[in-house]
């Protein structure tokens, strides 16, 4: 273990907590007991006196939500963990399930107990075959041990979607519909709802409940002494790209993107230096000037870029960042659903513009007819979709004038070689490296 590390959700070891009765023998469940010997009010109290803030990447204050959701008068509400994550750049929930099951659905129970739930669903993507194996196994001991009900752990299957990560298109595909975005926030209409019920529903990631255990075992203060005061706790960062050292790592908050990326990563993995580095595809790209920024919520949101989920994808000065921006252009632009004009329209048709560019076909018209498209990528949708193409793209092109004016001239790229899309299938540990979906860009041209 790196002296960076502060193993809290993850074994020490990094051995796969196997059983229930393991869990236990290593202080697991306790939190879950402590939880039920509060009433409700207290259990969000606990909460709120954390810090928590939602590790899914917008990180809002846990306990608020759930002070929202506790205060809705309706009578029938659920609990929902997000387990999709299907934005580039991230391994962690799958890693986190993958070695300790039972401290998610701990962390479930616990929030249930909070909000009166009826039920508690997982949604995960099928593809997921370990970690769904890894759930599956360990709701059917919690059940025989009778810490939960039988039926009231539930696991709901989606398909490989970017959207299905999107809490509103989420909660679609729990009630047996494509990933489509609805219209209404979980908060105000959730699963299962009827024209009498609206049935709320709180959705955190599984990074956000594994946290509650603790939390409550040990007590929010002892939580607190860790991370910064804006994020207090550990921080899963999954780190890929150009680095000596990829992987996945439980940091306190606070640490730099320096220190992640040279004493974590161990510095460049080839003889360039690093050039951007994206956290996500929601967020700007982030350059080496802004290196000493601590890795918590509001630092990040003041240095002009964005924690997000904390998957850190990480390119030198080998690769041309108009390569780049096509990239994840055209990768928000095939995730679209397509319900809202701005993202269909909008994404489809900056990726046409940079395709242009990047084969070049373009001019310093496509780079102005960019600018004045993402204008147009607002937030009058259902998701943040077209924001993220907006933010994203404009944020390359403003750090990087002198890649898109060589395009633009017809000079193309000096030797940049082809990036890797990073939607990591698996890690292995082994080897220190991840497994990348082998898929092609594909630009969706306008009929």
């Amino acid at each position: 273990m790196l002296p960076q590390e502060r193993r809290i959700l993850l074994p020490l070891d990094l051995r796969p907590v196997k059983t229930l009765e393991e869990y236990k023998a290593l202080g697991g469940l306790l939190g879950l007991e402590r939880a039920r010997a509060l009433s409700p009010p207290q259990v969000i109290d606990v909460v709120k006196q954390s810090g928590l803030r939602g590790r899914g990447g917008a990180g809002f204050p846990t306990g608020v939500k759930w002070q929202t959701l506790y205060d809705d008068p309706s009578t029938t509400k659920y609990v929902v963990c997000n387990a999709a994550e299907g934005e580039p750049g991230t391994y962690k929930d799958r890693y986190l399930l993958g070695k300790n099951p039972y401290r998610v659905l701990e962390g479930m129970l616990i929030a249930a107990h909070a909000m009166n739930a009826t039920a508690a669903v997982i949604g995960i993507k099928k593809k997921f075959i370990h970690p769904v194996q890894r759930l599956s196994g360990a709701i059917a001991e919690l059940e025989e041990a009778g810490l939960a009900a039988p039926g009231f752990l539930e696991i709901v299957l989606g398909p490989d979607d970017y959207l299905f990560g999107e809490e509103k298109a989420l909660l679609e595909v729990i009630d047996g519909n494509d990933a489509m975005p609805r219209n209404f926030p979980p908060f105000f209409v959730g699963i299962r709802a009827t024209p009498t019920e609206r049935n709320p529903t709180l959705v955190n990631n599984v990074e956000t409940m594994s946290h509650l255990p603790a939390i409550f075992a040990k007590g929010p203060q002892w939580f607190c002494s860790m991370g910064t005061r804006d994020t207090p706790g550990t921080v899963m960062i999954t780190l890929s790209g150009d680095v000596q050292r990829p992987g996945i790592y439980e940091l306190p908050a606070g640490l730099t993107l320096r220190e992640l990326l040279y004493d974590v990563g161990g510095g460049p993995a080839g003889d360039q230096p690093f050039k951007a580095v994206f956290s996500g595809v929601s967020n700007a790209v982030i350059l080496p000037k802004i290196f000493d920024t601590p890795l918590d919520f509001g630092s990040m949101r003041r240095a002009g870029a964005g924690l997000g989920s904390a998957g850190f994808i990480v390119y030198d000065a080998s690769h041309c960042m108009v390569k780049i921006a096509l990239m994840f252009s055209a990768f928000l632009a095939e995730s679209s659903c397509g319900q809202c004009v701005p993202c269909k329209r909008g994404c489809r048709i900056i990726t046409e513009h940079l395709d242009a560019l990047e084969h070049g076909r373009g001019s310093q018209e496509n780079v102005n007819d960019i600018f004045y498209e993402s204008g147009h990528c607002t937030d009058q949708t259902r998701c943040f979709l077209p924001q993220q193409e907006s933010t994203l793209t404009t944020s390359i092109m403003h750090s990087f004038p002198e890649d898109f004016k060589r395009h633009a001239q017809g000079q193309g790229c000096l030797g940049g070689r082809e990036p890797i899309l990073p939607k990591i299938e698996y890690f292995d540990e082994g080897a220190g490296r991840f497994i990348y979906e082998q898929r092609p860009i594909v630009i969706l041209s306008r009929p």
